[in-house]
């Protein structure tokens, strides 16, 4: 009925079909009888956010206890799974700004749980993060066949998905439903919409349209115009379709103008240029990352670039906690224009916490030049990227949106491709660089980076209570820039 799609015969023969193949093993469920207890703890990390953690004592005092918690004001449920970085990396972007609008953030891991509905999904994350590795490894034939299905989101794609998360929904059923929710993952806004949730906010992820990555009876968030453009032609109506911006932690975003002041100095001075390698993909780019390293293992000797990741027969420095992050940040801030005295020119980091790890790439985004990464989630932050090869086909287009604001380079597929456009990043007054760093200014300009302040915002109903006082929506787009783009036309 969403996006005026009917199911045929065929259609739902295969969604029951796959609905047995993913609950085949586990206990029978009754989602209409499940609610799964659950207990607010404080995060270790981050302050002021609340972490919802299942609880041993499934007693109605429970229950209650967390929901009088939840029921204060401007709280909001920020859900997620953790399959992989990816969802959590979009998470933690709203919970960040939920913080800074004065909110009371509340973090979901739907695989948390003790219980039969995330030990579903879990097996799901499993499978697919096996084949992933698979594919990438053996590239080829397979690696194509994967990066296919990667793109066959279709409609039975959106009902599997529907249907999944009906089942599972008692995850979510015991929370009350007036509280506002975040979504990071299509199952995990499906699930609200399927408790009752009166306010769902989905924030979708990459820039390949599919359709399992909607929301029905939820406000759809997209990152980009040609993504909310090519919904409209999938059937998705207006009124539950947004666009945002890009998913972007306000640690990140804050510090743009500023980290790119610092960005041209460095190169004004012919400073090192300083690249994070983030480790994704579920391990399936090891062996493109081996390749790489050998290939700029004699620029790391002579400390002509940095890198903040594998190390490679190379002196170097281990970060291991959430307060050795903090304090490397500090030590070699971009802003200082100079390398330690001691310095090495490797920096591993490995942490036991998942949050501790992906919440580290956000932090160390802020020290470092050039982000080498996939493109996925990461590929719509504001720092200038080098895009290697990707590890789902559909993860191809989020590099073709960065290439459209000018903040990232062309998907390298080979490793030879990948240390050439390094090599462009790291010339003395590298062309490549300067443009990157001016055109992260100008989409920050008009708010592109602002996807997830936003979602908050709608979350919170700060543009409805705006509108009612002043008679006007609040402007996403500031006075400003507009003048520029008149002047310009």
């Amino acid at each position: 009925d969403f996006v005026k799609l009917a199911a045929s015969c065929r259609d739902r023969n295969y969604v029951n079909f796959m609905m047995c193949m993913t609950f085949s093993g586990f206990p029978k469920l009754n989602p209409g009888e499940r609610q799964i207890p659950f207990e607010v703890q404080k995060s270790p990390i981050v302050e002021g956010l609340g972490l919802l953690e299942h609880s041993q004592s499934n007693t109605p005092e429970t229950m209650k206890q967390v929901a009088q918690i939840l029921s204060s004001s401007k709280s909001v449920i920020v859900g997620s799974v953790r399959m992989g970085y990816g969802h959590h990396r979009i998470a933690y972007s709203a919970l960040t700004w939920a913080l800074e609008l004065g909110g009371k953030p509340f973090l979901l891991d739907i695989l948390s749980p003790d219980c039969v509905e995330a030990a579903v999904v879990r097996n799901m994350d499993k499978q697919y993060s096996r084949m992933s590795r698979i594919a990438s490894n053996l590239g080829g034939v397979i690696d194509a066949m994967w990066g296919k299905m990667m793109l066959q989101g279709d409609a039975n794609a959106l009902r599997c998905c529907l249907a999944l998360s009906q089942k599972i929904r008692g995850i979510m059923a015991a929370f009350p439903k007036d509280v506002p929710v975040i979504s990071s993952h299509p199952i995990v806004g499906n699930m609200a919409v399927a408790c009752g949730f009166k306010n769902v906010i989905n924030l979708i992820f990459d820039n390949y349209p599919q359709y399992f990555v909607l929301v029905p009876g939820a406000i759809n968030l997209v990152q980009s115009p040609s993504y909310f453009d090519k919904l409209l032609d999938m059937g998705c109506p207006s009124s539950s379709l947004r666009l945002a911006g890009h998913w972007v932690s306000r640690l990140v975003e804050d510090r743009t103008f500023l980290t790119f002041a610092a960005r041209l100095s460095r190169l004004e001075k012919k400073l090192p240029r300083r690249f994070l390698i983030a480790v994704g993909g579920a391990g399936a780019q090891r062996a493109f990352l081996e390749g790489l390293l050998q290939g700029i293992a004699d620029l790391l000797r002579e400390k002509r670039a940095l890198t903040d990741d594998l190390a490679l027969s190379l002196d170097w420095t281990e970060v291991t906690t959430n307060e050795g992050t903090v304090e490397l940040c500090k030590k070699e801030a971009l802003a200082k224009l100079e390398e330690p005295a001691d310095w090495k020119a490797v920096t591993l980091f490995r942490f036991d916490s998942h949050f501790a790890a992906f919440r580290c790439t956000d932090l160390v985004i802020r020290m470092v030049d050039v982000l080498v990464t996939k493109p996925s989630e990461l590929a719509f932050f504001p720092v200038p990227k080098l895009h290697i090869r990707r590890v789902g086909a559909h993860e191809a287009h989020s590099a073709v949106r960065a290439q459209e604001l000018g903040d990232g380079t062309v998907e390298c597929r080979e490793v030879s491709h990948a240390v050439s456009k390094l090599h462009q990043l790291i010339e003395p007054d590298s062309a490549l660089f300067r443009l990157m760093n001016d055109c992260i200014i100008k989409a920050a300009e008009t708010n592109v980076y602002d996807g997830s302040k936003v979602a908050c915002e709608i979350a919170f109903g700060l543009n409805e209570k705006t509108a009612e006082k002043t008679g006007k929506k609040t402007e996403l787009i500031p006075k400003e820039a507009k003048e520029k783009v008149l002047v310009a036309a």
